[in-house]
């Protein structure tokens, strides 16, 4: 036992050193060895020129598959690396920015395995402003001895903005639908627009107030 003690306790400087040094030794080894990671760098779209839209899916990501010391992958990733397009210099149309591994400054020890996608369109539209008429949707029907006399809709005409290419193709703009199934006297309600498949396209006012004219038979 008193061995044991004596093994322990002298020298316990330096065998505390050699530990640390043993535990340094095996971390540094580790952050060493050669991986291959793939990561996630953001696409960031720079400078879009005042009244245009892009009217296409940028890909949020680049897929960027480096192979390395471990060290230097994490050192890179950490530095938070983003792939920017400008579009300054561009007008309407489409536009195919080629995505190579020259364009990101990664460390000399690390390796560029797989860039994807390696190109990403953008196309670019005018964004325009149209006045277009409004049209009631309606479902359902009017109660037992009851008729539908009329609609008035104010406003009647709404103005629409959006890419000019989606804008030209609208030619009316409906509410969503209402239900004129329990309307036995006149009443009038506030009817949300409905731009389900316009892509980007807004309307002003978004809401117009309906009136529904019942008469009783």
């Amino acid at each position: 036992m008193k061995k044991l003690s004596r093994f322990i306790t002298d020298n316990y400087v330096y065998k505390i050193l050699s530990v640390l040094i043993a535990v340094f030794l095996w971390f540094f080894a580790q952050s060493e060895k050669t991986s291959t990671v793939t990561l996630k760098v953001p696409v960031i779209i720079d400078a879009l020129p005042e009244g245009e839209v892009i009217v296409n899916d940028v890909p949020r990501y680049i897929e960027l598959t480096l192979s390395g010391p471990s060290s230097e992958i994490f050192h890179y990733a950490s530095g938070k690396p983003v792939y920017t397009i400008n579009l300054l210099k561009t007008g309407v149309g489409n536009y195919i920015f080629s995505v190579s591994s020259s364009e990101f400054d990664i460390p000399d020890r690390l390796k560029i395995e797989t860039v994807y996608p390696d190109s990403i369109t953008v196309s670019l539209d005018r964004v325009v402003s149209r006045q277009v008429d409004v049209g009631v949707s309606i479902v359902g029907n009017p109660p037992p001895n009851t008729t539908l006399k009329g609609i008035v809709m104010e406003p009647d005409r709404v103005v629409i903005t959006g890419p000019s290419t989606i804008i030209s193709t609208i030619n009316v703009v409906m509410t969503e639908p209402v239900d004129i199934g329990k309307f036995q006297d006149n009443i009038a309600l506030m009817v949300p627009l409905s731009l389900t498949g316009y892509k980007m396209v807004t309307a002003q006012p978004q809401a117009i107030v309906v009136i529904f004219k019942m008469r009783q038979r």
